[in-house]
């Protein structure tokens, strides 16, 4: 499995935070997010539990 950089994974972070904070406009993106889940890094997933974010 690929290593992601710390500035990577901040961002993406940011990027999935940003758009749950509008859910009804990015709606097909969230959607998106949530069937590739499973490919997500570890690392992110950590901080989004840590932050109690759900997708």
């Amino acid at each position: 499995m690929e290593k992601f950089s710390s500035e990577e994974i901040e961002s993406q972070y940011n990027l999935i935070k940003m758009l749950l904070a509008d859910p009804e406009k990015y709606r097909d993106a969230i959607n998106a997010i949530k069937k590739d889940i499973a490919y997500m890094p570890i690392e992110i997933k950590k901080k989004l539990e840590e932050d109690n974010i759900i997708l």
